[in-house]
């Protein structure tokens, strides 16, 4: 199995250090597979989507489940992101989606994509997390002058063609409210949206799987898959699982050549977090930065922000492209030169914590859901960065696809559903990423 990135990216053994994981002590008492066992259906990945599946597969139709996580449970995107619950998950916009898709289509993509969004939240409220939950909407700042129609126009579709809340702010209305800055020209919101603590989340939904019975083994790498007659063996270098039916939950950090129906989809992308000391109330007020709602702004490579409850600024943007260490160190540092520029009375403030991580993407620029022809396997992946308010849900309606043994058909946009096209020459996939960076950089020096 050959990873796009340097094998940095890829150690399991031990869990990636961050703030969430430096300030967030729960012993789950999880054990790794060290034997043969079997079950009815077996989840590869650990993290939102594949809890949200198991939980859902237990709870809902009383199934024998079990859940291996390569590392540490929640080892990948769903400890590490920056907590933002928000949507849609695509990087296609309504109007690219209506031109592919039709509107009718694109009208339930969003439809559901609010709902997955709600979803998140309910599991946060029945299954009882404490997740530090901070902000009651998302924002996306103007970082130029010019964006600030589109975000009116933005505000103005979620309104009237979903029914949303929203609210336009001026460049001084927001100063008053949210922040100031150089990248500062009018925002706007739109609920619902919120931030949480991403490992805290996951904690608290593999506590709650936990008390539905659910058997998790950790640091249980999964390097084969054979099939013997109907059912499926997973091999794992100290044991193994006989299983009838499986759900791929790795999303970023699908292991090439696994599934071979599932190669050459997936387009693992770096995002990088840098995360500064905690602020005095008189450095807050040199930016008048309030809000504790998480923000994106309006440039193609975005950057992504929010304060943390114990006044720490996050912010992320789009990582490397070779996955080392050494080129991790060099894009922090170049991190915390953009955040000073923008935020420039923050120039002594010093960054206390970086780390990375993949979002996914794929040809479709939409989430995939579904089964492989032939197979009993199952598939949810590829939420462009937004899994905090997609993949629960998008774990949800995998259930009731592995579940409904005889009807392959999910109620939800059409969108979601089936794989995305394979890449033309999918060694070539970070050449294509460089080529789409330098075009949307031009476009943000533009301003376009």
């Amino acid at each position: 199995m050959k990873n796009l990135y340097h094998s940095d990216m890829y150690q399991f053994n031990y869990p990636v250090k961050s703030y969430w994981e430096d300030t967030t002590k729960v012993n789950l008492n999880l054990e790794k597979l060290t034997k043969d066992i079997n079950c009815e259906i077996v989840i590869i990945g650990g993290g939102y989507t594949g809890l949200s599946c198991a939980i859902n597969l237990i709870k809902n139709y009383q199934l024998d489940v079990i859940l291996v996580e390569a590392g540490k449970l929640g080892w990948g995107a769903s400890s590490r992101n920056a907590g933002f619950c928000s949507f849609p998950p695509s990087k296609l916009t309504f109007d690219q989606m209506v031109k592919k898709y039709g509107k009718k289509e694109t009208k339930n993509f969003y439809f559901n994509s609010i709902e997955s969004a709600k979803y998140t939240r309910t599991i946060i409220s029945e299954y009882n997390i404490d997740c530090d939950i901070t902000g009651d909407a998302n924002l996306v700042v103007a970082h130029h002058p010019k964006k600030f129609n589109d975000l009116k126009e933005q505000a103005e579709l979620y309104k009237n063609e979903f029914g949303l809340e929203t609210k336009i702010y001026s460049k001084d209305e927001f100063e008053d409210i949210g922040h100031g800055g150089t990248e500062q020209f009018g925002a706007f919101s739109y609920k619902p949206g919120f931030a949480l603590n991403p490992i805290k989340f996951l904690n608290g939904m593999a506590q709650f799987a936990l008390s539905q019975k659910l058997k998790i083994f950790q640091n249980t790498f999964v390097n084969k898959i054979e099939k013997n007659l109907k059912n499926y063996i997973l091999r794992t270098k100290e044991g193994s699982i006989n299983a009838k039916k499986i759900v791929i939950a790795t999303n970023g950090f699908y292991q090439e050549g696994l599934i071979p129906q599932l190669n050459s989809r997936v387009l693992p992308v770096i995002s990088n977090i840098i995360l500064t000391r905690k602020l005095t109330d008189q450095e807050l007020k040199q930016h008048n930065f309030k809000t504790f709602n998480p923000i994106v702004n309006t440039k193609n490579l975005l950057a992504y922000y929010r304060k943390l409850k114990d006044n720490r600024i996050l912010f992320g943007m789009r990582g490397d492209l070779k996955g080392s260490d050494q080129s991790s160190k060099e894009k922090s540092k170049n991190m915390e030169k953009q955040f000073k520029l923008i935020f420039p009375k923050w120039v002594n403030v010093s960054i206390e914590y970086s780390w990375r991580g993949f979002i996914a993407l794929s040809q479709k620029l939409a989430p995939s859901i579904g089964k492989i022809d032939q197979e009993e396997i199952y598939f949810s992946f590829g939420y462009n960065g937004v899994g905090v308010g997609s993949a629960p849900w998008s774990g949800k309606q995998l259930s009731k696809l592995v579940f409904s043994s005889n009807s392959k058909v999910l109620e939800i946009s059409k969108i979601y559903q089936g794989l995305p096209k394979k890449f033309i020459f999918p060694s070539l996939r970070l050449l294509y990423l460089k080529f789409i960076i330098l075009y949307y950089a031009l476009r943000d020096k533009l301003n376009m």
